[in-house]
């Protein structure tokens, strides 16, 4: 069914199910019915409401008083308080490996109050390695900077500067393997290699 002109009509939500429309009330809104940007006016200033306060002092406050008094002995909890609460959180939620006090940068340490606590330090393992020079025969020096240099793909100019520079760090971020094998390597021609 075409309207005059040849255009068929165009259907949309508000078209096929009017009843289910808002309809838009008749004159202006009241500062209480906007909400959205597009509810006021051009050049119209819009008031920004600030939060309320966590408490103001009238009595009118978002917490209980009960939330309150809880929140303040949060706060004064001392750094070893602070580790134990989250490891009970931990627990209780049972979040498992994701320690909470490593989420949050709490951690242990902090006046115990003449308490002994042993608190258990996760060691990170090492998974790459530096390859450090700390010093070579004189008689393999040519032989340690040939290996250097394959190794390192640098020049011969900055290789030789490298190794008679020791000690000096010489290859960094290698897998264990791979620096233990280097290693063997230059101790093989002669050098004091050490892993760092």
């Amino acid at each position: 069914m075409l309207k005059e002109g040849g255009v068929s009509p165009v259907k949309t939500f508000a078209t096929e199910n009017p009843e289910l429309v808002e309809q838009p009330k008749p004159g202006k809104l009241s500062n209480e019915e906007k909400v959205y940007f597009d509810d006021f006016e051009p050049g119209e200033p819009i008031e920004m409401i600030p939060l309320p306060p966590f408490d103001d002092g009238s009595g009118k406050v978002l917490a209980s008083p009960e939330l309150h008094k809880l929140a303040d002995r949060i706060l004064n909890l001392n750094l070893l308080e602070v580790h134990q609460l989250t490891l009970l959180f931990n627990d209780h939620f049972n979040f498992g490996g994701n320690d909470l006090s490593q989420l949050v940068g709490g951690g242990g340490g902090g006046g115990g109050g003449g308490e002994s606590q042993v608190v258990e330090e996760v060691v990170e393992e090492k998974t790459v390695f530096d390859i450090k020079l700390t010093g070579f025969d004189k008689k393999a020096k040519i032989k340690i900077i040939k290996e250097v240099r394959s190794a390192t793909e640098l020049g011969l100019k900055e290789a030789k500067e490298m190794v008679e520079g020791a000690p000096k760090i010489i290859k960094k971020d290698m897998k264990k393997e791979d620096a233990e094998a280097f290693k063997e390597k230059l101790e093989a021609l002669g050098a004091t290699v050490e892993i760092v």
